[in-house]
């Protein structure tokens, strides 16, 4: 269960889609789509309030 000073991990299935999709804009040499998908993962991680990129939150219970 994550709180506000632990960091956030994506699960398996959103890793590996941002893997992929990673990949895909750095094969279409659109390094600065792949930087900021980058910069707006990094900020989930860390909990940021005011990010763009929006997922879902585990229930505490699992």
């Amino acid at each position: 269960m994550a709180s506000a000073s632990q960091p956030l991990a994506p699960a398996g299935e959103t890793l590996y889609w941002l893997q992929r999709r990673l990949m895909s804009l750095e094969r279409q040499e659109r390094f600065e789509c792949a930087y900021a998908l980058r910069m707006e993962v990094a900020e989930w991680i860390l909990g940021a309030e005011d990010g763009n990129l929006r997922v879902p939150r585990f229930p505490e219970s699992l």
